[in-house]
């Protein structure tokens, strides 16, 4: 296996651990996007709420705790369906709630 594959593999469990807990009814899909010197987590909502964005904040605070060496994390919030329109169809599925 590349170092590569090693690295996102490592970090989609990151974020995997990381979400325990926190993925309520109105996350609808998470996905992982690796830059050389950055991390970026698409999340795409139903809606914003407080509790959402609190949630959102908790996962990108455990994400980075679990990481051995400091990289920037950024997160991408899109309200709506994570369909063709979403930027984070081009990172790794991590998460993505079965629709009603």
């Amino acid at each position: 296996m590349g170092r590569d594959l090693e690295r996102e593999n490592r970090l989609v469990l990151d974020v995997v651990q990381a979400a325990l807990g926190l993925i309520s009814g109105y996350i609808r899909a998470i996905s992982i996007g690796l830059e050389p010197q950055r991390v970026i987590l698409h999340i795409a909502i139903h809606r914003h709420s407080a509790q959402v964005d609190e949630d959102i904040e908790d996962l990108v605070f455990g994400f980075e705790a679990l990481q051995d060496r400091n990289i920037a994390v950024e997160a991408a919030v899109f309200v709506g369906a994570p369909n063709a329109d979403w930027p984070g169809r081009s990172g790794r599925l991590v998460y993505v709630a079965k629709e009603a």
